[in-house]
């Protein structure tokens, strides 16, 4: 498994620097990477989807039907004689969009931070290549501290732009994610232990 992308301990002490006196707006993100990449393949674990397909409900369905009567178990086995396969249907495709969403994330993160190390890298062989080290540990003389402090504004203003990218893919895969838990609680609704409502929730189409 690949490792978390973590920054290199010169840039990283350079961060610190630069962010403890204000000067420097850039924060590394505190999430890893290797979690949504996770979590997505197991939302697509083609185990699982083998599995929902193999379900034949009318085993269960004449159970219940042998041990119970009345209104809510008749409802029960309408609803799962109707639309067995729609079920497996919504909810294999909705585990593929909720891994969809996961990696997507996973992708945004890694892109962000890859361009956060690449650029905060061209940030320090400036200030080497042109201050000759004077920057470090923040030179006295403000004319150097100066040139140092524009050149992270120009950083942050890369940054800016990658960030908002980076944030509109986490927020429109969270948008997804919770559209799809749409589809969970109406399931665990129509399962509800009420005997005396579960009748009427699952006539309620």
């Amino acid at each position: 498994m690949a490792e978390t992308i973590t920054l290199p301990g010169d840039l990283a002490d350079l961060v610190k620097r630069w962010t403890s006196d204000g000067a420097m707006k850039f924060r590394w993100p505190t999430d890893d990477e290797i979690n949504f990449k996770v979590s997505g393949d197991s939302w697509n674990d083609r185990e699982v989807e083998v599995e929902l397909n193999e379900l034949n409900p009318e085993d269960a369905i004449k159970k219940v039907l042998q041990k119970n009567e009345g209104p809510a178990i008749d409802a029960f086995a309408k609803y799962w004689r109707d639309v067995p396969a729609r079920n497996v249907t919504d909810l294999t495709r909705s585990f593929k969009r909720v891994s969809a969403a996961l990696l997507a994330m996973n992708a945004a993160l890694i892109a962000y931070k890859n361009a956060a190390i690449k650029n905060l890298s061209e940030l320090k062989k400036y200030l080497d290549d042109n201050q000759k080290w004077a920057w470090l540990p923040w030179s006295d003389d403000g004319a150097i501290h100066k040139r140092a402090v524009a050149m992270i504004g120009v950083f942050d203003l890369a940054d800016q732009a990658n960030l908002a990218n980076f944030r509109a893919t986490m927020a429109n895969s969270i948008s997804a994610i919770k559209q799809e838990a749409k589809l969970y609680d109406d399931i665990v609704k129509r399962f509800t232990p009420d005997a005396a409502k579960t009748g009427d929730k699952l006539t309620d189409e």
